[in-house]
């Protein structure tokens, strides 16, 4: 079950749990979008951005039309801000700026980067090394990840393209990458946005969950 941060008239911001698919899918296994239904007591749930099945952290949903309009203008203009956190394979020391041209196949949904900017869309983030720490004996590194654009599987095609795999990432990671961690280690940690009516600057933080908080942090 998803955990409530915030809630008014226009909209709820919430914690998702890795597991949780963000809307229906052919599976029929319980999602957000049917649960936020039964919370809401309509049908109606304006699903600003999503989360991966296996990604956790912070959402802002919108409970009216109008709200939902303003808060996909923000996120198109920059002013919705996501900010991740992820444990990453290797030792990145600096921070990085990454930009990529990246290809959707909508029948595999998988993304790979492209060299032709006409064939892809293009992809930039910030990569900031938070601690070092270590999984079965790999040494990893927690990063922020501080998107500039939001495409699908963004963070981890970009990351393992610079070879930075995302641990237990079994579609894009390598073999070290699928390891006994049981999912993609990548959690939506920081959201701030205009509140679509009253334009107040609205923030929030949600701390790793447990599985990625059981690695040990180590200074850089």
């Amino acid at each position: 079950m998803f955990k409530i941060l915030f809630e008014d008239p226009h909209l709820i911001v919430l914690s998702k749990p890795a597991g949780l698919l963000s809307q229906g899918e052919h599976t029929g296994d319980e999602n957000l979008v049917d649960l936020l239904r039964s919370h809401f007591g309509r049908h109606y749930v304006g699903l600003i951005h999503r989360l991966d099945r296996n990604t956790s952290g912070l959402m802002v949903v919108a409970k009216r039309t109008k709200a939902a309009q303003r808060l996909t203008e923000s996120l198109q203009q920059g002013n919705l801000q996501r900010n991740y956190l992820a444990w990453v394979h290797g030792s990145l020391t600096e921070e990085k700026h990454w930009t990529h041209f990246l290809n959707k196949n909508e029948k595999t949904n998988t993304v790979a980067v492209v060299k032709n900017p006409k064939q892809g869309k293009k992809s930039s983030l910030l990569a900031r090394p938070i601690a070092r720490g270590q999984w079965e004996n790999f040494p990893l590194t927690l990063v922020e990840f501080i998107l500039e654009t939001g495409r699908s599987h963004q963070i981890r095609v970009q990351a393992t393209f610079e070879g930075f795999p995302l641990l237990g990432d079994s579609k894009y990671g390598s073999h070290e990458t699928r390891s006994s961690f049981l999912r993609t280690a990548l959690h939506s940690h920081f959201l701030s946005f205009p509140h679509p009516m009253s334009k107040e600057t609205l923030q929030w933080r949600d701390e790793l969950p447990q599985d990625m908080n059981q690695i040990r942090q180590l200074p850089l």
